[in-house]
């Protein structure tokens, strides 16, 4: 399971890096319309750069069936 032929889990990290992404730009837009108090100017950006890490590394996996984020050792 979880390995390069596993194409139920590539289809699973697919759908995680659309969702992923999709949060990461709600997260950008909400960051610049917003008032821009520093707690919440220094969560929003974190949001975002791991949003934006995570969705990578799903459609990543997804793509190429190397490097999942539930094993280290493919």
């Amino acid at each position: 399971m979880w390995d390069e032929e596993d194409y139920t889990a590539r289809w699973i990290q697919g759908f995680c890096a659309i969702f992923l992404a999709l949060f990461a730009l709600v997260d950008a837009y909400l960051l610049l319309h917003t008032a821009f108090v520093l707690f919440y100017a220094i969560a929003g950006f974190t949001l975002f750069c791991g949003s934006i890490r995570y969705c990578w590394r799903c459609a990543y996996y997804a793509i190429t069936g190397k490097g999942n984020i539930n094993r280290d050792d493919f």
